[in-house]
């Protein structure tokens, strides 16, 4: 089955005049990139998975690291560009950490993709 090609039509504007601008500053895209770069690694999505799921209650690091087949330096390394990106949040608790998900970072995510 052939694919359907978009529809070409003659420009009055000229040609090599772009019918459309970006819609987004270079700050926003950076942003959007930098979400996207962490969402791209398999792990960090099933990190992400683990603590949307245990929503409202944020994971301490030592609850997550028995479910990943990963040294704790290793997920910490996870855990850091998750934070970095904007995707979750951590907060210090007498000697452990919590991690939790920001969710205005998923909702800026989808209504840049809708």
């Amino acid at each position: 089955m052939a694919s359907v090609l978009p529809v070409l039509r003659p420009r009055e504007r000229g040609c090599c005049v772009a019918p459309a601008e970006p819609g987004l500053s270079p700050d926003r895209a950076a942003d959007l990139a930098a979400i996207a770069r962490a969402l791209a690694d398999p792990t960090r999505l099933r990190i992400l998975d683990v603590v949307r799921r245990a929503s409202p209650d944020a994971l301490c690091q030592c609850e997550l690291t028995p479910l990943f087949d990963m040294s704790q330096p290793a997920l910490s390394k996870h855990l850091k560009v998750l934070i970095g990106a904007g995707v979750l949040a951590s907060e210090k608790r007498r000697n452990w950490t919590y991690y939790y998900e920001r969710p205005e970072a998923r909702e800026e995510f989808n209504e840049w993709l809708s």
